[in-house]
């Protein structure tokens, strides 16, 4: 076996496992997936990332103060 021929088998060889390797990765991905409990179906009116910051009485420092004046 010449130098051209082990060449030629070790990149066949690694497009071969590359190609194995991303169709174990792509059916993990799918399996991964299907795991996922379903996504609630959000309310149009509902913030999707944030949440409403409702301060209590005690909270109000400087807007407080303010009025008081």
């Amino acid at each position: 076996m010449n130098v051209v021929d082990l060449l030629i088998t070790i990149v066949v060889v690694t497009i071969l496992v590359t190609i194995v390797l991303a169709v174990i990765t792509y059916v993990a991905y799918k399996l991964r997936l299907a795991r996922q409990p379903a996504e609630e179906e959000e309310l149009e009116g509902d913030l999707r990332y944030f949440v409403r910051y409702l301060p209590q009485d005690g909270e109000r420092g400087s807007e407080a103060n303010a009025s008081q004046a």
